[in-house]
């Protein structure tokens, strides 16, 4: 696989993450019930983790 393409990838997992922490954050914000909410915000911890080794190897790339 070439460099660019492995950029390209790494942008490419790194918008998703975006938008699906853009995402979790709205629904944290409309949500009402407690236990749903810790749900999310579990999810948006695990997703800010990915996105954290995400940039971290697009730096090293």
């Amino acid at each position: 696989m070439s460099r660019r393409s492995q950029r390209d990838l790494c942008a490419q997992a790194i918008q998703s993450l975006d938008q699906e922490i853009a995402s979790l954050l709205t629904a944290i914000e409309r949500e009402k019930v407690p236990d749903r909410l810790t749900r999310l915000a579990l999810e948006l911890q695990n997703a800010l983790i990915e996105k954290r080794k995400g940039d971290m190897m697009a730096e090293r790339g």
